[in-house]
């Protein structure tokens, strides 16, 4: 399968958003009660998605016939991963861990010699696979889902 990663465009926010949704549902269950993980996905995207897409370097995977199958995104002001998300029938294919390369490039090009990224825990695996390590087990309420989901603090360098 021939898979391209590039930019998101704006007019591609709410594909990004049904990504990260079906991505978290499929993924998160053996996590977090369905019943947080559906205040965790709700369909209306907020605002700020899109505005993230816009001013970010906020990569997407798109397949030969220009479906999107993963997002991924720099978020330049806090120097984190973000939105790592991948659609259930496109996993476990590395397609994720290519726009983790770009997200790492565009890193380096911009001078952060460190990224962060809050973990679930059934991505940590990943995540180790791309060089980060655990800094702390954490947690992040979310007021719209009244939950506390627990989650691991990531840090990665880039060897000098």
């Amino acid at each position: 399968m021939s898979i391209r990663i590039r930019r998101a465009r704006g007019d591609e926010a709410e594909l990004c958003w049904r990504i990260r949704n079906l991505a978290i549902i499929a993924q998160c269950q053996a996590c977090y009660p369905l019943s947080a993980i559906r205040a965790w996905t709700p369909e209306k995207m907020p605002d700020g998605y899109r505005q993230a897409i816009l001013h970010n370097p906020f990569y997407v995977a798109e397949n030969m016939q220009h479906q999107l199958l993963a997002t991924g995104y720099l978020d330049i002001e806090t120097q984190r991963v973000e939105a790592m998300f991948t659609l259930p029938e496109a996993m476990r294919q590395g397609i994720a861990a290519r726009i983790m390369t770009c997200i790492k490039q565009e890193a380096l090009a911009r001078g952060i010699n460190a990224l962060a990224l809050s973990s679930t825990p059934n991505a940590q695996g990943f995540y180790l696979k791309q060089g980060f390590q655990c800094v702390r087990n954490d947690t992040h309420y979310s007021p719209a889902a009244d939950y506390t989901f627990d989650c691991i603090e990531m840090l990665y360098r880039p060897e000098q």
